[in-house]
């Protein structure tokens, strides 16, 4: 990993720390393993430090970073190596991964987090039944929406497989009686389907539902790495039906499941 790619890294996390949401660089991390390592590292060295309510300390350490690559900058001579200033450059990233380190092994709350969080528990945390009723004014005009409602998993998903037409409505309720049934695999196929359909014909029925239960079923699948990108997409996203719901989420939690599970 390039130093160029480094200062681009620690630019996405400087807005994260600022509690401005950013997508991640995935121009730099998509080809790169050791870029994504850094980038999800660093990214749980962020959470922390939010979650530990030290974001001004830490603050002050990038305003004297910058200050030095401000100084270094000016020093520059032909001749001189970008290896030379590689210290400088990386005096943030060292910084966070320090405050991480101290952050997530000190104390014994800490230990009980570190041994108990997994995809599983935030699955178990995370997840909530859809209601039909509130969320899209479907009353019981179908004798899916009735099954539904009635909270009969097994007739919802038999009328989905033999409902003609076959709409987003009937894959993403199929969807979420597969999720209550514990059958996952399952879940993320409907899910995926209504993306791939929504991407196909430009449209976004039920759209962000299926973002959201999607990323919801990857951790019950104890596949955090697919369920991560999904959720930082919806934080993003002010507009997203689930926004708020993702903000609520503790990333820091997030990222230590990702982080183990990576190891």
């Amino acid at each position: 990993m390039t130093p160029d790619q480094t200062r681009l890294l620690i630019d996405h996390l400087d807005e994260n720390l600022r509690s401005k949401a950013t997508a991640p660089p995935d121009d730099i991390i998509a080809n790169d393993p050791e870029a994504e390592k850094e980038w999800n590292y660093l990214s749980l060295a962020v959470d922390a430090i939010k979650d530990a309510g030290l974001n001004q300390q830490v603050a002050a350490v990038r305003t004297a970073w910058k200050a030095g690559q401000a100084a270094d900058a000016s020093s520059t001579v032909p001749g001189v190596t970008t290896k030379s200033r590689t210290p400088v450059r990386t005096l943030y990233r060292y910084t966070l991964r320090a405050a991480a380190v101290i952050l997530i092994i000190t104390g014994s709350t800490a230990i009980y987090k570190y041994l108990s969080v997994s995809s599983a528990s935030l699955y178990d945390r995370y997840y909530s039944s859809y209601s039909l009723n509130t969320a899209r004014g479907a009353g019981d005009t179908d004798l899916i929406s009735q099954a539904y409602n009635a909270k009969d998993w097994t007739t919802v998903r038999h009328l989905a497989a033999t409902a003609k037409p076959h709409t987003n409505q009937t894959d993403f309720l199929a969807g979420m009686a597969c999720l209550e049934q514990k059958q996952y695999d399952e879940a993320i196929s409907h899910f995926e389907q209504i993306i791939a359909v929504n991407s196909h014909a430009g449209t976004d029925y039920y759209q962000d539902e299926a973002e959201y239960y999607l990323a919801i079923s990857w951790l019950a699948r104890k596949k955090i790495n697919e369920a991560m990108p999904i959720l930082e997409k919806i934080l993003t996203d002010q507009h997203h039906q689930y926004h708020e719901k993702v903000m609520k989420m503790s990333f820091l939690d997030l990222r230590l499941a990702q982080y183990k599970e990576n190891k």
